[in-house]
């Protein structure tokens, strides 16, 4: 998938790469299905005028807009990842706290991902999301500038989750969030917002700067010839520490995972993913948004969402 998608500039040269590499019974069934889901229509729900509608409320239309400074973009262009700082009171973080808690209760088992990992798909399209608490995790005009720097106007959110480290668990294998490597153009963003302080103990996301412009995915990288070892340090990782309210995004396409958190605290964050407003979703919106926090957006935040 990887050498398909970055033989060409192009979804059209794509599928002609794609459909040469069928004809010669080259390509496995499955590697078809994901290749067609991206290379289809267009997946884009709403006009895309409706997204260039909330840009220009947003004041994101001009790519030289000034909500981020030169040098966060410079450091999502060169290093995939950028740390806005804190953009969330302690006010605002005690009560998501209080909220992500009581619904982890509320879920129970199947609110774990993992041993170890108390997990909640589709935060802010849920019930939970009822009085507008979580919008800023999906709508905060900082993130959507840094989100539309690398993706363009044409950008829509495409899933989230809060993703809390027990004491003792955390650590993931180094991996990127797209199935395949990428050059060029980035498909997907993430947001990790700090709903705790992220330290060196706690269970930080570690990332390794450089590695979106590799267009290789880690779990396809060999290492002396052998498969890497995706649950090993790489050179020239570092760990994005920074206090609670901070969000941390990065192209998505960049190598990264948690780490193992080896405080006696829960270490709460809370992501939110964007994509090409074109591209697939991870979660079907329109299907798990909840009715009253539906009727209670407005235009901007629905075309964020990409829904009518």
């Amino acid at each position: 998938m990887t050498e398909i998608w970055n033989a060409a500039d192009s979804d059209a040269g794509r599928r002609r790469v794609l459909e040469d590499r069928i004809k010669r019974a080259e390509v496995e069934q499955r590697a078809i299905r994901l290749l067609e889901m991206f290379l289809g229509e267009p997946l884009n729900r709403l006009p895309l005028t409706e997204i260039e509608f909330a840009m220009d409320q947003l004041g994101l239309t001009d790519e030289n807009n000034d909500v981020l400074s030169d040098a966060e973009k410079e450091s999502l262009d060169r290093d995939g990842y950028v740390n806005l700082g804190p953009l969330l009171n302690e006010g605002q973080l005690q009560k998501m706290r209080d909220r992500y808690d009581a619904a982890i209760v509320e879920e129970g088992t199947s609110a774990a991902e993992k041993t170890g990992i108390g997990r909640i798909m589709d935060t802010v399209v849920k019930p939970m999301n009822r009085d507008g608490l979580l919008d800023p995790i999906f709508m905060h005009t900082r993130l959507l500038a840094a989100v539309r720097h690398l993706l363009g106007v044409h950008l829509k959110y495409i899933g989230s989750n809060y993703h809390c480290a027990m004491p003792g668990y955390g650590h993931q294998g180094i991996h990127a969030d797209f199935v395949w490597g990428v050059k060029r153009e980035p498909q997907v963003v993430n947001a990790v917002w700090l709903i705790d302080e992220f330290t060196e103990e706690n269970g930080a996301t570690r990332v390794v700067p450089g590695t979106h412009r590799l267009g290789i995915h880690p779990s396809g990288d060999l290492v002396n010839g052998a498969p890497r070892d995706l649950n090993a340090p790489v050179e020239g990782e570092v760990k994005v520490t920074g206090p609670a309210g901070s969000c941390l995004v990065y192209n998505a396409h960049l190598w990264h995972s948690g780490t193992q958190n080896f405080t006696k605290k829960l270490r709460r964050a809370q992501h939110a993913f964007f994509s090409r407003s074109t591209r697939p979703s991870s979660t079907d919106v329109p299907a798990a948004i909840d009715k009253q926090v539906f009727e209670r957006l407005g235009r901007v935040a629905r075309a964020i969402l990409d829904i009518g």
